[in-house]
């Protein structure tokens, strides 16, 4: 892969990429893969899932290296306090953050520059138990929201309030140590994406913004973004 420009600090690249690869391909990527990355790769043992683990790896892998102008296999990883992932320091990291997301064979990596970013996409399956799973996981205003809804409605509410609340949780770095229910994203049909709500930090609806990101039909995505609403690139 060559060089790849860094986004602006008011950008924020939107990269997709499929993981139903070729062996070929996915020889090709594993070699970038790390010792511990391998190790983990090789405890995957059903079907499909190893495969889809080395595609995001390496396509992790070599699309950061492209930004920073190193080889794919010199990248060394970190986390954040509650297991974000990161570039190492000292790895020619500079400013730039990263997130990943994947579902069934597409990927989906956002890219910004000096903010944090979260992603996170979703297939859409109709045979979900949307329901049940929303009164585990959402907190009592989008509980009444979502269930305001038409049952058609409901199942594309489910998504835009997952997506939502996922990709805040990833952007933060606190991924589910933060209870779900503790803050209230949008979900109605029109409603523009947001933060509406935080019961444990409640300056937080100011420092984010969560965008909608436009996907391959069957699935479902959101961006979100610390600071500003950012101009969104589709790259590659």
């Amino acid at each position: 892969m060559n060089r790849a420009a860094l986004p602006a600090v008011d950008e924020v690249h939107i990269r997709f990429a499929r993981l139903d690869l070729e062996l070929s391909e996915l020889a090709r990527l594993e070699r970038f893969l790390d010792h511990g990355e391998r190790a983990r790769a090789d405890r995957l043992s059903k079907a499909g899932i190893r495969e889809r683990f080395v595609a995001c790896r390496g396509y992790l892998r070599e699309t950061v290296a492209a930004y920073l102008d190193v080889l794919p296999e010199d990248i060394r990883f970190s986390e954040g306090e509650w297991g974000k992932p990161c570039i190492a320091e000292g790895a020619g990291c500079g400013a730039l953050c990263f997130n990943l997301s994947h579902s069934a064979d597409l990927a989906v990596l956002a890219v910004a520059r000096e903010r944090e970013v979260g992603i996170d996409l979703e297939r859409i399956a109709g045979t979900l138990p949307f329901a049940e799973i929303a009164r585990i996981f959402f907190s009592e205003r989008e509980l009444t929201e979502f269930f305001s809804l038409p049952p058609e409605e409901q199942p594309a509410a489910f998504y835009r309030c997952w997506t939502r609340k996922e990709a805040y949780l990833k952007g933060c770095g606190r991924g589910f140590t933060l209870p779900s229910d503790s803050f209230d994203v949008s979900l109605l049909p029109g409603q523009t994406p947001a933060l509406l709500a935080h019961r444990t930090s409640p300056d937080e609806p100011a420092c984010w913004r969560l965008v909608d990101i436009a996907v391959p039909q069957g699935y479902c995505a959101t961006l979100a973004v610390a600071g500003e609403y950012p101009i969104i690139k589709l790259v590659g």
